[in-house]
């Protein structure tokens, strides 16, 4: 696996970035990061509970972020640019207990079509049991209006 570069993480272009869910400085964030392993993107994540819904159970709400942000990196590193979701689709498969440890999920395209991409992403516990998958659908802006309207900075800036 190789690990990913924010490079929204650089003191020049933090900018206004806050992002809930991969923001170091977003100080309730989730603070992700991200890697690449193969034709997959895969982030890990330890769940506290601060971010319960039901008693020992991770809020659907947060497992729904999780699954979302994973989509966004897929755009911008194996489409080469940003998005915004379209539609997301989520199957609850199984509670995510809190207690069992370091969560791990996982992006793949599933199709491209004009501007709009297919995500699939699943979302496993710390034993490895798949708890949640999710079909996203993105609307995929062209390079070029995604870095002059999205800080989009280009494929480049994700590798060390």
């Amino acid at each position: 696996m190789k690990k990913i570069k924010n490079p929204w993480k650089d003191p020049k272009n933090i900018g206004d970035y806050n992002c809930f869910a991969c923001s170091p400085f977003n100080k309730t964030g989730l603070h992700l990061e991200f890697w690449e392993d193969g034709e997959e993107i895969i982030t890990k994540w330890q769940p506290c509970k601060s971010y319960e819904g039901w008693v020992g159970v991770l809020h659907g709400g947060i497992q729904a972020t999780l699954l979302d942000e994973i989509g966004g990196w897929v755009v911008m590193l194996k489409l080469k640019t940003a998005g915004v979701t379209s539609e997301m689709n989520v199957k609850y498969l199984k509670p995510v207990k809190v207690s069992k440890g370091e969560l791990t999920i996982k992006g793949r395209i599933i199709s491209e079509e004009g501007r709009m991409a297919k995500i699939a992403c699943s979302l496993f516990d710390g034993e490895g049991m798949e708890c949640a998958q999710a079909d996203i659908s993105y609307f995929v802006f062209p390079e070029k209006i995604a870095k002059a309207r999205y800080q989009y900075p280009g494929i480049e800036a994700f590798y060390h």
